[in-house]
């Protein structure tokens, strides 16, 4: 191997390398996120988990882009043992965050069931008290 191929095969490895890094910081960005998501909705608070939701929305987008740029990197970079250990830290990095979704989710649906149960007492009281005038009304005007 000429010394030439060699320095293009360390820059492709050094530029591969530099995405899974990158990879790796956008996937502790969002486990962290997905951590603070469950604790708030620990309080039961739907809102601050689905603002949290916008911004693991933003980091997923990120990491589309760079998945692109690491699949044309692959192509040309060599497999060597750092690689590996990189790609084996992502890979259990997504498992956590695999996880970590799950349980957002579960707990998101939990809390949406008790929203609905909230908004259908409110609905239903809504539709009592305009019943309740209503029948009072007719009772006044002698139209019952």
């Amino acid at each position: 191997m000429t010394a030439k191929t060699s320095k293009s095969l360390n820059r492709m490895e050094e530029k591969l390398s530099s995405y899974y890094l990158e990879k790796i910081s956008f996937l502790d960005k969002l486990i962290s996120l997905q951590k603070r998501q469950l604790e708030i909705l620990g309080f039961g608070d739907g809102e601050g988990a689905a603002k949290l939701e916008l911004q693991n929305s933003g980091l997923v987008e990120k990491m589309k882009v760079l998945d692109r740029k690491i699949e044309q990197s692959e192509e040309s970079a060599p497999q060597t043992l750092e690689i590996i250990r990189l790609s084996d830290e992502i890979f259990q990095k997504l498992e956590e965050s695999r996880e970590l979704n799950s349980l957002v989710g579960e707990k998101m649906e939990i809390i949406l069931q008790e929203y609905q149960k909230e908004l259908n007492q409110v609905q239903t009281k809504i539709q009592l008290k305009k019943f309740l005038a209503h029948r009072k009304l007719g009772w006044k005007t002698g139209t019952c």
